[in-house]
């Protein structure tokens, strides 16, 4: 595998996250701008319910079909025993985030917010229960994905445009959300139908799904608690104060979501080189893998650093005054990425190395500690209490707790020795990053 190769299927795979900023400063800030933080407020809150039951349609599968998908692609049965099983999963999803919507808020009864959760339920489908897209990324061809991508949010700023050209309400205009992920969605399933050359037939095999949810166990529990810790925020400051501070503050977290794709694309660039050294024990294993972490650590370092200096001009840039007060968000949470970049990997190798339930493990430790410092922090500190309980938790979740646990330890140490080796021996770290690079 060349540095060139390596580098071609990167941007490739940089397509979809690319075209995902661009979608989302186009049209969700754009939405905001126009419409102002309280209805922002009401379309965070039902995504924020949604989070928390996603682990209901994605069922803890996405590391493992990936896994097993780049073990045998042609797998036939499994793919369309993963899609049926996450169909089936989303429509208990639905039930539950209604139910939820509706203890929070009795409105979810009135037509803007019933509009608003049709909209993200069915985008939440088509965007998450992807076993399709997971195809692609396990055979490492990532030129549809792009393609899908590119042509989906076309289509869906193409909509989103008619529809304020036409003032359409601010829940028609939400519509664009579904229309992107179900178009994404139908390229994806004609592109596999075309390379496999066959028609699809849905081969449920209960045998199947029992085995690899069994598996998924452990991830699916971390998926239950994970959310926890992610969303509890947007939650308890819908609950604890008013819908403008929530929209504010979602201005700022929204940013820092849209570019985590960045880790992923650097993990997925290396995955089918990082898997067979693993499997194989390879001598170089843990030198490639420095290498991959200094790369993350990189990129999440520069980017926190230019966005917490220009975080004020950021917020008032995208969003306009109407948002004042979301830079001092952005300013804390931007380090996040310091730790979800590598974090990409981390999951990665856990499942790799069937470590998966320390997944579950650090959600309960972290989910517990999340919940209890964001009910102390927020009626103290606002929302920027929530900011610096964020921070605190991904360090917790995705770095330090890896110290805890005998197996995951020597993950540990490698992150550590690995980032210190930037500030130590840079011209050794160099030579590394450039191995990696290089490395088939």
């Amino acid at each position: 595998m060349s540095k060139k190769y390596n580098f071609k299927k990167a941007l490739w795979y940089s397509v979809e996250h690319l075209t995902a900023i661009i979608f989302g400063l186009l049209s969700v800030i754009l939405v905001a701008r126009l419409f102002g933080p309280e209805n922002l407020g009401k379309l965070s809150l039902v995504q924020a319910t949604s989070a928390m039951a996603m682990f209901l349609v994605v069922l803890g599968l996405d590391h493992i079909v990936v896994r097993d998908l780049a073990r045998k692609p042609n797998d036939f049965e499994f793919i369309s025993t993963v899609f049926i099983t996450q169909m089936i999963g989303w429509c208990i999803y639905a039930v539950v985030v209604f139910i939820v919507l509706f203890l929070l808020q009795e409105q979810i009864f009135s037509a803007d917010m019933l509009v608003i959760f049709i909209s993200v339920v069915i985008a939440t489908y088509f965007n998450r229960a992807t076993v399709i897209k997971y195809y692609f990324q396990a055979i490492n061809q990532p030129r549809l994905i792009a393609i899908s991508a590119l042509a989906s949010r076309v289509i869906a700023l193409l909509y989103l445009a008619f529809a304020l050209i036409n003032d359409f309400e601010y829940e028609f205009v939400l519509l664009f959300l579904p229309f992107q992920a179900m178009t994404q969605f139908f390229i994806l399933f004609a592109g596999y139908l075309q390379r496999e050359k066959s028609a699809f037939k849905f081969l449920y095999n209960f045998n199947r799904s029992k085995k690899i949810l069994r598996e998924a166990l452990p991830l699916i529990g971390s998926a239950i608690l994970f959310p926890v810790f992610m969303q509890a925020d947007i939650l308890l400051i819908s609950a604890l104060l008013s819908s403008t501070e929530v929209g504010i503050y979602s201005a700022a977290t929204r940013l820092i979501s849209q570019f985590v794709f960045l880790g992923h694309i650097i993990t997925m660039t290396f995955y089918l080189a990082l898997s067979r050294r693993i499997e194989s024990n390879s001598e170089d294993k843990d030198l490639f893998m420095s290498g991959l972490i200094k790369i993350l650590f990189i990129f999440a370092f520069m980017m926190s650093l230019t966005t917490f200096l220009f975080s004020d001009f950021i917020i008032a840039l995208l969003y306009g005054d109407k948002f004042l007060g979301a830079g001092d968000i952005l300013s804390i949470i931007t380090w996040n990425w310091v730790i979800m970049f590598p974090a990409a990997l981390y999951s990665r190798l856990l499942v790799i190395l069937g470590l998966a339930k320390y997944e579950f493990i650090k959600s309960v430790v972290v989910a517990t500690l999340s919940l209890t410092l964001n009910f102390l922090l927020i009626p103290i500190w606002g929302i920027k209490g929530a900011a610096l309980v964020s921070l605190f938790s991904y360090f917790i979740a995705d770095f330090a707790i890896y110290a805890c646990f005998t197996k995951t330890r020597p993950l540990f140490l490698l992150a550590t020795k690995s980032i210190l080796g930037l500030v130590v021996s840079p011209k050794k770290s160099y030579k590394n990053i450039l191995y990696t690079i290089g490395s088939k």
